[in-house]
């Protein structure tokens, strides 16, 4: 097969090999140049030690935004001796070579408008000076190979000129900080450098990486990257992943895959615990040559936890992963088929795909993410106690899980330092969220109901609302709708007399209260104030928020000041007026100031027209006592059996909802004057009536959430 090079096809080069998604491609490629050049040299000068220096050069002020202008890679290998030149200028160059590919030398030009190459390398007892440069247009020019008189030790330098004509992306180098650049090169290099130092005999060099910052010449920062500080792993294992073939490949509609249990290959893996300052997340890689390539997705595992001063590398090595054939041209993933597609490819008639084993991409991610459960095991364990306990605080105080879930909360963080993390990022959250809303809202006096999109405009004004509300919030109107259809339903038993409590008899000596079924299902009996849970949406949706109580004597209410309903009531004016100052409505509730509404539940087979004098006497009370003028009455008087026509005066009128409602009616004081001082009005309701309505309430949202057929046994009748 004839060789291509790049000086002959370098355009096509350019389209073939792709530009790198990692902006330190070109640095990486030729540090691992070094390292193998290092490798490569037989004899150092005695004073010599293996090293690569890195410098980054940056001009601007130092206080003010730095721009890149060259990064120079200096090391003490063999140098561009003819072999290696030869190698280089080769693109797709498959001779031996610990990390030769032959395409990563592209990546260069793709990011870096021009390259310059000095080298000083011993030929047959010979030196040479070889000096070159690349760019785009021409892979390599100026090339010269001249005798060196000086006799230079071996090693090469490589200038990177950043260039005025550079992409922007390349800002990432602009505002790179050394201790990112030293995370990325011991994460990058680490199984590396761990395989040379497990293998000192055959590769006993391993050299120091030096990195420095300058800005208009002079040092900013320095750090160094030496063998002893790359650790060692402290657990290493391996699995195996099993080729693949179709069972019957005669029949491409019905494609089963059965593993082949004597071919498989083996990945050995390295799991290193790192301090937290030296790697900025947790992480699995696939490797390949012993540098990382590949991210595994592993979601179990938060990338930024820590444990005990810890975070974790994890990576996965092995001969298949090695093989060049199997790493893209770019050098930032892998070519290995994805068993969706070479079933496409095999319905499409590839008659070569259906006779050929496979090493499936999928399951080499499924034994790798088999194997990160064990390996992290102890992790998962503290990071599940941990989210158990985030999730039992978020709850405690209403913070949506979506919301806990953004937190940056520490493994060892305590009770104290979760909730303060939970609340700032609440608020942050909701200030962000806030502003956009107010935005959305004020946006919609731009809507015109009269035009033809108005209703889309509309929809997608509320379905970005609705993306601003925590799923958590979504989660719990979801409940609160499946709960008052319930309420309701409850409601239709009890007058269906369906209850199980309705069907059972009574115990020796006890009353079972029937009105007490309503009573308690709307509003718990013999309580102090609304602010605990109540259904008084059944009556009105507006009740849920009024301030009340339910079941207690009337000089014992008091306003949600604490201040009672009644004024002190004489002995002489409760004896000569026949007042009852504890009577007991059902339920009452302040609306307003001036105003309120009074309640009276009766059982089933209780006649309403009876009791109507009952709520008036409630209402004269408490206008001819209370502390704070009340003036206006609202009452209503509830329970399943009345007669309307026979048992209510002509005054009362039949409402959209089939109650009956009556006129406002004076209420006078209580003594000779008879002075005018406040209205009652009083309707009528049926059980009944207040289940169809509740019901027809929630109809449309239970139906927006598909939940009436699973609640309501009516639902399929009604459609039907």
């Amino acid at each position: 097969m004839s060789e291509v090079t790049v000086k002959a096809n370098l355009t096509s080069v350019l389209e073939k090999i792709k530009k790198s998604k990692n902006a330190l491609a070109p640095l990486l490629e030729a540090l691992s140049n070094s390292i193998e050049a290092i490798h490569e040299k037989q004899n150092f000068a005695t004073d010599e030690k293996p090293e690569i220096n890195i410098t980054f050069n940056f001009t601007g002020l130092f206080e003010q935004e730095q721009t890149l202008s060259k990064i120079i890679v200096q090391d003490n290998g063999i140098g561009f001796n003819p072999r290696n030149y030869s190698r280089f200028e080769t693109v797709w160059d498959k001779s031996k070579g610990y990390n030769n590919r032959g395409s990563g030398r592209i990546q260069f030009v793709h990011y870096f408008d021009s390259i310059n190459v000095t080298s000083y390398y011993i030929e047959k007892g010979e030196h040479f000076k070889r000096s070159f440069s690349c760019s785009k247009n021409t892979f390599i020019n100026s090339a010269h190979n001249d005798p060196d008189p000086e006799k230079h030790n071996s090693g090469s330098t490589i200038t990177f000129h950043a260039g005025a004509s550079r992409n922007r992306d390349q800002t990432y180098f602009d505002n790179i900080k050394i201790i990112e650049i030293v995370r990325d090169l011991k994460r990058h290099f680490m199984l590396r450098y761990y395989l040379a130092l497990e293998n000192r005999e055959k590769e006993p060099k391993v050299p120091t990486m030096n990195i420095v910052f300058t800005t208009n010449g002079g040092e900013i920062a320095r750090a160094s990257i030496k063998p002893e500080d790359m650790p060692a792993p402290a657990e290493t294992g391996f699995v195996r992943v099993k080729y693949c073939k179709l069972h019957d490949s005669n029949k491409p509609t019905e494609l089963v895959w059965e593993s082949m249990p004597e071919n498989f290959e083996t990945l050995k893996w390295a799991h290193f615990r790192i301090p937290e300052a030296d790697l900025n997340s947790n992480g699995v890689w696939l490797c390949s040559k012993g540098v990382t390539v590949a991210p595994i997705t592993y979601e179990a595992i938060n990338k930024h936890v820590v444990v005990k001063g810890n975070r974790f590398l994890t990576v996965f090595y092995g001969d298949v992963l090695d093989d060049a054939e199997n790493v893209s041209d770019s050098v930032d993933s892998f070519k290995f088929p994805v068993q969706k597609e070479v079933e496409a490819r095999i319905r499409e008639g590839d008659l070569f795909a259906s006779g050929s084993r496979f090493l499936f991409y999928d399951n080499i991610k499924r034994e790798i993410n088999t194997a990160i459960g064990d390996i992290y095991k102890d992790v998962l364990d503290i990071q599940k106690a941990q989210d158990n306990q985030v999730e039992k605080i978020a709850l405690a105080h209403g913070i949506s899980l979506e919301i806990a879930r953004k937190a940056k909360i520490k493994i060892n963080d305590t009770s104290e330092k979760i909730t303060d993390k939970l609340f700032k990022e609440q608020a942050e959250y909701c200030s962000k969220a806030s502003i956009r809303i107010r935005e959305v809202f004020t946006e919609l006096k731009k809507l015109d109901p009269i035009s033809k999109t108005y209703q889309e405009e509309l929809q997608a004004r509320s379905s970005e609302l609705l993306s601003l509300i925590p799923q958590q919030n979504k989660e719990e109107l979801g409940r609160y709708v499946i709960r008052r259809e319930m309420v309701a339903e409850i409601l239709r038993k009890i007058l269906e007399q369906e209850l199980d409590y309705q069907k059972a008899p009574a115990k020796t000596g006890t009353n079972k209260e029937p009105e007490g079924l309503i009573h308690d299902l709307i509003f718990k009996r013999k309580s102090a104030t609304t602010e605990q849970f109540n259904d008084l949406w059944i009556l009105n949706e507006e009740y849920v928020h009024y301030t009340g109580c339910s079941e207690l004597p009337i000089n014992q209410i008091v306003d949600e000041k604490g201040q009672p309903l009644l004024r002190p009531i004489s002995d002489e004016a409760i004896k000569e007026r026949g007042i009852k100052p504890g009577l007991r409505p059902d339920i009452f509730l302040y609306p307003e100031e001036g105003k309120c509404v009074l309640v009276e539940l009766k059982a089933l087979d209780v006649n309403l027209a009876d009791h109507i004098s009952q709520m008036t006497k409630y209402c004269n009370l408490i206008a001819s006592y209370s502390v704070r003028r009340i003036q206006k009455f609202y009452c209503y008087l509830i329970g399943e059996k009345f007669n309307p026509y026979a048992d209510l005066d002509g005054n009362y009128v039949e409402t959209v909802s089939g109650d009956w409602i009556g006129p406002n009616v004076p209420i006078r004081t209580m003594d000779q004057e008879r002075a005018h001082i406040g209205t009652l009005q009083i309707e009528v309701s049926k059980l009944s009536s207040l289940y169809a309505r509740a019901h027809r309430r929630n109809k449309s949202f239970a139906d927006k959430l598909g939940l009436r057929e699973l609640l309501s046994p009516e639902a399929e009748a009604e459609k039907s």
